[in-house]
């Protein structure tokens, strides 16, 4: 009888064995994804992507979008990003799954601003950056913690001037989407254009950045002005949360981390 059991249980442990398990099995664990960022947000030969924390036996894998261009780098190596684009950057290993991917956009360089000022007091929370990081041609990190946002849930002004009146088509606003922390970019602006000869002009815009609640990103929005100017004022009025968030009819936060102009 004892000699049946063994037998029976010795099948059962080799059956077992047989069976893949997806906690052990090398290929079913997930990297994580790369924490990188770029020395510009332009698209120069000087341009580098960094990894600080990649695994030094992993690599990157890149994804120019726009061209469909592939390509598999070293942690150690240096990573030009010359061309303008959305490039998907995913971390790689062998017998490994591959981490999900991040988004980072590198832009055409755009016209020289003389210098940015946060132009209301007192200064918001979320300013240790102070006002450099909204002319400093750099991407923030995506946690709202970093020092390159300024963000703020109450009206604000923004003072843009320019070495002597250019033509302006757009203005590209860098802002923050983090919903689960209250961020979302929804909010009326009024824009002041002042002109070399003393000319003043307002436009008005409304902007809200949709996505998943659970979602973040870094967005650019774009305003469209087609106007000449010396300097603009920049007043930005947070909306309320929209419906369907948890803190629905509270001010949102809006964090900016770089203003463009082409």
């Amino acid at each position: 009888m004892k000699k049946v059991v063994l037998f029976i249980f010795l099948g059962f442990f080799c059956v077992a064995c047989k069976q893949k398990s997806k906690y052990i099995h090398a290929g079913a664990v997930q990297l994580s994804t790369p924490s990188v960022n770029s020395s510009s947000i332009f698209a120069t030969e000087k341009n580098y992507l960094e990894a600080p924390y990649l695994n030094p036996s992993h690599q990157l894998e890149i994804i120019h979008k726009e061209s469909k261009t592939k390509k598999i780098y070293e942690s150690q190596e240096k990573i030009s990003l010359s061309q303008t684009g959305t490039y998907q950057i995913r971390s790689v290993a062998s017998s490994f799954k591959a981490s999900e991917p991040i988004e980072l956009k590198v832009l055409p360089p755009g016209k020289k601003i003389a210098s940015v000022i946060w132009d209301s007091n007192p200064k918001p929370k979320y300013f240790k950056g102070g006002d450099k990081v909204l002319n400093d041609g750099k991407n923030a990190e995506i946690s709202f913690h970093s020092n390159g946002w300024a963000g703020s849930n109450e009206f604000f002004r923004l003072a843009l001037k320019m070495d002597g009146e250019m033509k302006i088509d757009s203005l590209l606003i860098g802002t923050l989407f983090n919903p689960s922390a209250w961020i979302y970019p929804t909010a009326s602006i009024k824009l002041i254009i002042e002109k070399a000869n003393g000319d003043l002009l307002e436009k008005k815009f409304e902007i809200k950045v949709a996505g998943d609640m659970n979602e973040q990103w870094h967005e650019y929005v774009t305003l469209n002005l087609n106007e000449s100017a010396e300097r603009i004022q920049m007043e930005i009025l947070p909306n309320e949360l929209p419906e369907q968030h948890p803190g629905a009819g509270t001010p949102s936060w809006i964090f900016l981390d770089e203003l463009i102009i082409y």
